[in-house]
């Protein structure tokens, strides 16, 4: 389903990634918006493979709903979540529900104001017992964070490693299950 072009992008990006070796702040971030570029692309592919598939997706299709809901169709909420367990994922995830908990970090921002009740969403949800709720807010939390960073809703502080590596741990293990399952 991939083309070699794409595979070509994948693995560059990757080599990308893996040169970024030190833990200054600025590597931290680095890495992160590496990884989601790799994602971005992975992502961008899942529509059409859900058509392929013959699951209907409801228009329009926008980037936040590719990078959450599409993703969890694709995948499926149950392996998503098996996925991250299996790959050590239970602390940084634990650490996320932590620092909303605590409101140590808002993740749901607009224009740079926080959003409590978004966040106490997303944070129900993962805390949920409902797989696909629980999978979804994770890659929303990816997603938003992602968005603040782009958006310079993000301050550049060292605190901010208490949530972007974390984060950078669930997206690399994401987009290795994501690349696998698109690469068959």
């Amino acid at each position: 389903m991939i083309t070699p072009q794409f595979i070509e992008h994948y693995k560059n990006w990757n080599a990308k990634v893996n040169a970024i070796t030190d833990n200054h702040l600025n590597s931290i971030y680095d890495r992160y918006i590496t990884l989601y570029v790799i994602y971005n692309n992975l992502y961008n592919q899942v529509p059409a493979a859900l058509i392929q598939n013959g699951i209907p997706i409801s228009d329009p299709i926008h980037d936040n709903k590719k990078a959450t809901e599409l993703v969890v169709k694709y995948l499926g909420a149950t392996e998503i979540l098996q996925n991250l367990h299996a790959k050590g994922n239970e602390d940084n995830i634990q650490a996320i529900i932590n620092l909303i908990n605590n409101e140590v970090f808002y993740i749901k921002l607009h224009y740079g104001q926080r959003q409590r009740n978004e966040d106490l969403k997303i944070l129900k949800n993962l805390r949920s017992t409902n797989e696909f709720q629980k999978a979804n807010a994770i890659l929303q939390v990816c997603y938003h964070v992602r968005c603040n960073i782009f958006h310079g809703s993000k301050d550049f502080q060292e605190y901010q490693r208490l949530l972007i590596e974390p984060l950078t741990n669930i997206m690399r293990t994401v987009i290795e299950q994501l690349y696998d399952r698109l690469s068959n």
